[in-house]
């Protein structure tokens, strides 16, 4: 029923109850409907719905799956054939996405993100070490690359509190935060040392992979993050890291201090 090998990607639709979207190693998304699941098609060894439409056109295992959270009907999904896909859920079992981004060409797509206020703004992050950056109105060239990690994207997340902020996690065991708003602001040459002017913030609490991560939705600047030697943090920023009021900018042995403090944070 369904996919026929392990599923990656799954996400829940916001604007209608009960519906969920999941991708696979074999290549296909799954739109089901939990409420068709009745008493009379439930038995002892569990119950059982089949898909309310295939939607199939990658040629390589899905990654990720996400839900426009401002229209009903549109999905995307990122892929290891190096696109992301956007989609159509009207579209009855459909065999061509309505938009094929060559998002990562020759690399892994691991993961994407819509972003929850702008409408048009779409994330993706990739085993070529970037976050890219997409104008949906214009899906031909990236908008902006976000180069700080060295090693591959596993997940990306918009905040749910400000719209341009993204966070990203790597298998360089850091956490980024970005801000971008800042993209193209003048840097001291030290400052350049330690990243693009929109590379607001680094975690590296953790001495593995970084696997995923989550915004807390209740508490600003707080996320959680999960690595692969089976470590749980919970952390936030030093809150003078993103006031806007704050003048000048830190030095590097006050940016050292503001990430040890975090990373102790992070610890307990």
């Amino acid at each position: 029923i369904g996919h026929s090998k392990e599923g990656y990607g799954l996400v829940w639709s916001p604007h209608q109850e009960g519906h969920l979207v999941s991708g696979s190693e074999d290549a296909s998304l799954c739109l089901w409907d939990t409420n068709s699941i009745s008493s009379s098609n439930t038995n002892t060894t569990g119950t059982q719905i089949h898909p309310v439409s295939t939607f199939r056109g990658h040629d390589a295992v899905i990654e990720d799956v996400d839900w426009h959270p401002r229209d009903p009907h549109m999905i995307g999904s990122a892929a290891d054939d190096g696109t992301v896909r956007l989609w159509d859920v009207r579209e009855k079992n459909a065999s061509k996405a309505v938009h094929v981004i060559e998002a990562h060409k020759g690399s892994d797509v691991n993961c994407l993100s819509f972003n929850a206020v702008n409408e048009f703004l779409l994330a993706s992050g990739s085993a070529d070490h970037s976050v890219a950056l997409w104008d949906m109105r214009q899906l031909k060239k990236r908008l902006h690359s976000l180069e700080g990690h060295n090693d591959q994207v596993y997940q990306v997340e918009w905040s749910p509190f400000n719209e341009s902020i993204l966070a990203s996690c790597s298998a360089d065991r850091r956490v980024s935060i970005w801000d971008l708003s800042r993209i193209g602001m003048e840097q001291t040459p030290e400052d350049a040392e330690d990243g693009p002017p929109e590379l607001l913030f680094t975690h590296g609490g953790h001495t593995s992979k970084v696997s995923d991560f989550a915004w807390n939705t209740k508490d600003p600047w707080t996320v959680a993050s999960v690595s692969e030697d089976n470590v749980l943090q919970v952390w936030n920023m030093a809150e003078e890291i993103y006031t806007n009021d704050q003048e000048g900018e830190e030095n590097g042995d006050d940016d050292d201090d503001l990430l040890a403090e975090d990373d102790e944070e992070g610890k307990k």
